[in-house]
């Protein structure tokens, strides 16, 4: 190949991941505009304990979905499964919709349209990060992942703030947003569909009908990967305690949470724009320790703010700024130290690592704030921190003494 098919290569290469990164926009812009569904329940007569029903059943699809990915993947490919997310995106807001324009409001379609929308991110969260990851080079991988998660928050940022906007300003109602997110779904749907179909790093993506997927899955936990599986399973933990908790902690320390919900913002995508193409081009194995030992200092910070909207301010803007900056790499480093045949795999597991943290450890956090307090808590998640620094040390240090990549993919 000359240098002006490797040049032309890689500009489709680039036009391919920045149709992905769009994707990741559009389809977290529509899942920041579903945060206003608990807003429309309670509007038609439902309450709080009937959105608690439909999450946990949420919660089921996305865990199923990602469960059955691989074989799904080997089954469908990659390349037809990237645009199913963002489809089953807009068929929940299609199902509330026709729910509403029935008159019924029947109870049944609440639930599936939850589980569509878990269930399609979950897919489109899984497939869209195998898609970027195959569209990378290990050397442009760490910037890619930064790239895809700075937008995919500026997009879950953007959803709800232009919703209130729209409603407040232009007449718009709830349900005029649940169009406008069924459209960013689709549009994104679009995109990845386009990209997916002509890119031919994808197809290199698929797992192979020979593979033994129970044993390949054994051979990882045993492997290099799987201290990023923990590392990303500890991230998940600490990032929807901080997430889901907040107002209520905020509220108990005498501070307004909207304090943390735009520093975070400001802190993570800020953070993925201006530093993270200089996070990406150091050494991964120092950098990722260093991210989390300042997770540890920040998350402390929550600890003693308090009565202190300052130190509230600035522990919310740390945290976001080392949380954002600590995952990509997490990522990136996950599919450099395995094998080119085992990365989708790879992926595959990541993610339900992160949705197993980011579903399940809510509930040992909701115990030890009802029975300990809010002070524990912070605690626990600084706990969780210091864990993380301690296992990326160690976990890097075993890596360096094996310097061959991880090798699965098993024939039979």
């Amino acid at each position: 190949m000359n240098a002006h098919s490797i040049s032309v290569n890689n500009t489709r290469l680039l036009l391919y991941r920045r149709m992905f990164i769009a994707e990741r926009f559009l389809i977290s812009f529509a899942m920041g505009v579903f945060a206003l569904f608990p807003v429309y329940l309670l509007s038609v007569g439902r309450d709080e304990i009937f959105f608690g029903s439909i999450s946990a059943a949420g919660m089921a699809a996305a865990i199923l979905i990602v469960l059955i990915s691989p074989t799904l993947t080997r089954q469908f490919s990659v390349r037809r499964l990237a645009p199913i997310g963002g489809l089953l995106y807009a068929a929940a807001c299609v199902t509330i919709l026709l729910n509403e324009l029935s008159g019924v409001r029947a109870t049944f379609p609440y639930f599936l349209s939850y589980m569509l929308q878990s269930g399609g991110w979950a897919l489109h969260f899984t497939m869209g990060s195998i898609c970027i990851s195959a569209l990378s080079s290990d050397a442009d991988r760490p910037s890619s992942f930064m790239a895809y998660s700075a937008f995919s928050t500026l997009g879950l940022t953007c959803g709800p703030l232009l919703s209130s906007l729209l409603t407040r300003f232009a007449g718009l109602g709830t349900l005029d947003m649940f169009v406008l997110a069924m459209l960013a779904a689709t549009a994104g749907s679009a995109l990845s569909s386009w990209a997916a179909q002509r890119a031919a790093n994808i197809r290199e993506a698929d797992i192979p009908n020979n593979t033994s997927l129970g044993r390949d899955l054994l051979n990882l936990l045993f492997s290099k990967p799987a201290l990023f599986f923990v590392l990303v399973l500890l991230s998940a933990s600490i990032y929807t305690c901080l997430i889901n908790f907040q107002a209520l902690f905020a509220n108990n320390a005498g501070l307004p949470y909207e304090i943390f919900f735009g520093f975070w913002a400001i802190g993570v995508v800020g953070s993925r724009f201006a530093i993270g193409p200089h996070i990406t081009r150091s050494a991964a194995d120092r950098t990722l320790p260093l991210l989390l030992g300042g997770t540890v200092v920040s998350l402390l910070g929550f600890h003693y703010s308090p009565g202190h909207p300052v130190i509230y301010a600035m522990a919310s803007l740390a945290t976001g700024i080392t949380y954002g900056l600590s995952y990509p790499l997490m990522q990136a480093e996950a599919v450099r130290v395995t094998a080119p045949q085992s990365r989708t795999l790879v992926q595959i597991v990541f993610s339900l690592c992160y949705f197993l943290g980011l579903y399940f450890f809510p509930f040992a956090a909701g115990l030890v704030s009802v029975q300990l307090g809010y002070d524990t808590l912070t605690l626990l998640i600084a706990g969780l921190a210091l864990l993380q620094t301690a296992i990326a040390l160690l976990g890097y240090r075993i890596i360096r003494r094996k310097r061959t990549p991880t090798v699965v993919g098993s024939k039979g």
